[in-house]
C-alpha cells in the first residue's frame, strides 16, 4: 500500500493464509446460523474495510486521500509506530471470537518473526488483493490491531516490492537490447494507472502526464524484436488478452 518508494526496503516472505484469513468452508445457506458461523472473521471484516473504501473513494478529494494515507502510514510504520510498539503488541480485538483473536495473535507471530528477518514468517494476510490489503491498512475505524494494519501493509509492500525488482530488471534489457525504454516507461504507467485510489493520491498529480511525457520522447524502435512480457513476466500475467 501507499507508494512504498519513499520507505526503506524491508525483507519479508509472504505465505499461506491463517486459517482466519481463509476462504469460509462451504455450509448449509438454507440456515442463517449455520452461514454466519462459517463465514472468516476477516470476511466479515473486509465488507467493511472495502465499503469504507469506496465511500471515501467517492465523497474525498485526491488531496484528502492522500491525507488519510499519511495518517495511515504514520500510525503502522515509522516513528509514529515505534513510540507505541509495546502497546501495539499488547492490542486485542472487541470480538471475543476466537478465530478474531486467533488473526491478531497471526499478525503479531508475522510481525515479530519479520523483525527477525525469519525466512518462515507467515503473513495472515496474504492472499489478499492489493485493493483489499489498501483497505485493510487504512481502516481506522478499529475494526483491526495496529500490528493486523501493518501486516496487510507489509503485504501490498512485498507485492509492489516484487514488482518492482522485475520491471527495472526488464527496463535495462530493454535498453540494451533497444537503446529505448518504451515498454518500461509503458509499464509503469499501466502499474500506477492500476493501482487503487488511495496509493494514487500519493503520487504527484500529474505523475500521469509525466510518464505519458517520458514514453513520447522514448525512440520508436522499428521491427522491435525484444520481447517485453518475456523479460518481464509480471506483465504477461496481466496482458489483456486479443
Amino acid at each position: 500500500m501507499l507508494n512504498a518508494i519513499s520507505q526503506q526496503p524491508i525483507p519479508i516472505t509472504a505465505s499461506s493464509p491463517s486459517e482466519a484469513a481463509k476462504p469460509a468452508k462451504p455450509t448449509d445457506i438454507s440456515n442463517p446460523s449455520s452461514v454466519e458461523t462459517q463465514i472468516s472473521p476477516l470476511a466479515r471484516l473486509l465488507g467493511d474495510s472495502m465499503s469504507l473504501m469506496k465511500q471515501r473513494e467517492s465523497t474525498l478529494s485526491r488531496g484528502e486521500m492522500a491525507g488519510i494515507a499519511n495518517s495511515a502510514l504514520n500510525t503502522i510504520c515509522g516513528p509514529g509506530y515505534d513510540a507505541l510498539k509495546s502497546l501495539h503488541y499488547q492490542q486485542k480485538p472487541s470480538d471475543p471470537d476466537p478465530a478474531r483473536q486467533k488473526l491478531a495473535a497471526d499478525a503479531n507471530a508475522f510481525l515479530e518473526a519479520d523483525g527477525k528477518n525469519s525466512q518462515h514468517a507467515l503473513n495472515p494476510f496474504a492472499g489478499l488483493s492489493r485493493e483489499e490489503l489498501d483497505a485493510v491498512a487504512s481502516d481506522d475505524s478499529g475494526r483491526y490491531t495496529v500490528n493486523e494494519r501493518r501486516a496487510a501493509y507489509l503485504e501490498a509492500y512485498d507485492m509492489e516490492q516484487a514488482w518492482r525488482r522485475q520491471v527495472m530488471a526488464a527496463g535495462q534489457a530493454e535498453r540494451e537490447a533497444t537503446g529505448s525504454r518504451r515498454h518500461f516507461y509503458e509499464e509503469i504507467l499501466n502499474h500506477y494507472q492500476a493501482l487503487p485510489p488511495l496509493e494514487q493520491s500519493l503520487y504527484p498529480a500529474s505523475y500521469s502526464q509525466k510518464l505519458q511525457a517520458h514514453i513520447q520522447r522514448e525512440p520508436a524502435v522499428e521491427d522491435d524484436s525484444f520481447d517485453w512480457y518475456q523479460k518481464f513476466p509480471l506483465a504477461a500475467d496481466n496482458k489483456t488478452p486479443t
